[in-house]
């Protein structure tokens, strides 16, 4: 269903997609279930009918009362397309349906537990994703990974259950949930002061059938480093020192890591460009930085203070949108010809892929709106830090719809897998 999306580039098949996936089933917040097919024929009810075995009372039930009320059904999303959200003040993660906004579970993100401090998200090709554990007050910066479907959980147990979070109100202890596959501590255990790990991304060399293989990249603001994680364990495999610190990062497709740098400023920003083979780096300038993504065409596109910014490694050259006085945050490109930036102020920017021009500015919620991100079937997400909920909108009609998700979410890395996506090809 991916693949085939993201090639139509059709906005009428998307919105096809999503109806036809509606009318199977729709998951309500409680997790009950809306049945939108309308009401079956004559001809359907009497194959039903036809169909189903004669009435048996077993003995043992026939004084249950009549009115007993049925097992209230699990969240669920058909098409498995999800988007990851870090609730840093909690330090826990959210993992919401794209079809409904149902939250269909939530996590303990790292041993430090509410003191972890998760921040950027990553999401591979086959769906799975790494939570960055950034600046923990007890305990060192560490990375998370968990499975998207429970069939490539782990029972621990033993017992032939997976056991995990079935919702926003279900976070099992840490340790417990068997859909974290593992956790990976960074060298700052040890040491007087973190790491600050920051900048995060699979580099889509796993298997998008399997999920197997992959690396995990990671880059650390104060030490300048960045490391290589394997996607399958997450052990250490190597480690590369920089001149700048990653705040963020985003894979090319073309064997390369793109870092943007902490304390950006308007004109004085570097974007550093590491070859993931040699584990050399080279270093631009760019007129400013915070958030980071590439579109299909291998362009780096920043968001910072006054301005978004689209930077070509073949020539070197930037263009450039000012916002004077504005501070953008989060970048995503969608691939149908937009980019679009988080404004701390509570707006979005659609901007225009092919000349860099704004095309509208509009409000979607409070404050402290720091990431936003296109799933696969075409909505834009942003999230707000001010309002604790991730905002669907609609890119035709751009109409924000908010669904809640922990407390201080902060999140703006590819939190859907789809940004990875557009450049692997």
């Amino acid at each position: 269903m991916k693949s085939s999306i993201m090639e139509s580039g059709s906005r009428v098949l998307r919105a096809a997609a999503v109806l036809a996936v509606l009318a199977v089933s729709c998951s309500s917040g409680n997790g009950g279930t809306i049945d939108v097919a309308g009401d079956p024929s004559p001809d359907e009810i009497q194959e039903a009918e036809e169909a189903a075995p004669p009435d048996v009372v077993d003995a043992a039930d026939a004084d249950a009362p009549e009115d007993t009320a049925p097992d209230v059904p699990l969240p669920t999303c058909s098409e498995k397309s999800f988007i990851w959200v870090a609730n840093s003040a909690e330090g826990t993660l959210s993992k919401l349906c794209t079809l409904n906004g149902v939250e269909m579970s939530r996590f303990q993100t790292s041993p430090q537990t509410s003191q972890g401090d998760p921040s950027r998200t990553s999401v591979n090709l086959h769906g799975d994703m790494v939570v960055t554990n950034r600046d923990p007050d007890y305990g060192p910066s560490s990375v998370t990974k968990f499975a998207a479907d429970p069939v490539d959980c782990i029972d621990r147990s033993g017992d032939g259950v997976i056991q995990t979070s079935h919702g926003g109100d279900d976070v099992l202890p840490w340790g417990e949930d068997e859909c974290m596959i593992w956790n990976t501590p960074l060298p700052d255990a040890a040491a007087a002061a973190g790491i600050g790990a920051r900048a995060t991304a699979w580099d889509g060399s796993e298997d998008p059938e399997t999920g197997l293989g992959g690396t995990v990249w990671i880059g650390a603001i104060f030490t300048q480093q960045v490391y290589q994680l394997n996607g399958d364990t997450g052990q250490l495999l190597q480690t590369a020192d920089l001149t700048l610190g990653p705040y963020g990062g985003a894979m090319d497709g073309r064997g390369n890591y793109w870092l943007v740098a902490m304390g950006c400023t308007v004109g004085l920003c570097r974007i550093g460009r590491l070859n993931m083979s040699t584990l050399v780096a080279d270093y631009f300038q760019v007129p400013c930085g915070y958030g980071i993504s590439v579109d299909s065409h291998g362009r780096i596109w920043t968001g910072g203070m006054g301005c978004v910014n689209r930077f070509d490694p073949a020539t070197s050259e930037s263009v450039t949108l000012r916002t004077t006085g504005q501070f953008n945050r989060g970048i995503a490109v969608d691939n149908q010809g937009y980019v679009w930036a988080a404004v701390t102020t509570g707006d979005v920017l659609q901007v225009s892929e092919e000349d860099v021009t704004l095309v509208t500015q509009f409000h979607v919620g409070p404050s402290e709106v720091v990431g936003v991100a296109v799933d696969y079937f075409g909505f834009i997400w942003a999230i707000s830090q001010g309002g604790n909920a991730a905002i669907r909108i609609d890119p035709e009609t751009l109409l924000p719809e908010s669904f809640p998700v922990g407390i201080g979410p902060y999140t703006y890395s590819d939190m859907t897998g789809y940004q990875l996506g557009i450049v692997i090809i």
